[in-house]
């Protein structure tokens, strides 16, 4: 019984020292939090945090990230770069990560190439075309080849869609 409970005892000591990056807030440069960005992201009236969050800026971060791209959810990589959701309920942290498309030149260097698609702006009406049950403002994620893709919120979880643009 013992073992037992000294083994459950280790267990929730190691979850509750592990926090979420939402819990953590944006990483720190100096003396100053990382830059972040106000949106609406899920449509609900209020507003959403979204920052950068590079690779092991974290290490000791935890929960559940989500892959848009593909549609799958995965244990967090605190060695990846991910983009951090904070929808300011607790327990509502979206971590979006694919290393495939956040390991390009562009999201490494300098500012990152993000902005934020506000619902009542004239660019959105053509991205309603091909973002089935949007809600809410979308993020505009930019890639190395100049084309934008629309990262947004369709009731349930996060989605992708691209337009047909040429490079």
């Amino acid at each position: 019984m013992k073992i037992f409970v000294s083994l459950l005892a280790c267990l929730m000591a190691g979850s509750v020292l592990a926090a979420s990056p939402c819990e953590l807030g944006p990483p720190r440069q100096g003396e100053q939090e990382a830059r972040s960005l106000e949106v609406d992201f899920d449509g609900n009236g209020r507003m959403d945090r979204l920052w950068l969050l590079p690779a092991a800026s974290q290490p000791a971060a935890r929960g559940r990230a989500v892959d848009p791209w593909r549609r799958l959810q995965r244990p967090f990589d605190p060695a990846a770069l991910a983009l951090v959701i904070d929808r300011g309920r607790a327990g509502d942290c979206l971590l979006i990560q694919n290393r495939r498309f956040f390991a390009t030149p562009i999201w490494e260097d300098g500012e990152a190439p993000v902005h934020i698609l506000k619902r009542s702006s004239a660019p959105t009406r053509a991205w309603r075309k091909v973002a089935r049950g949007w809600r809410g403002d979308g993020v505009l994620l930019g890639t190395e080849a100049g084309i934008d893709i629309l990262l947004y919120w369709d009731g349930r979880q996060p989605r992708i869609a691209q337009r047909n643009e040429a490079p």
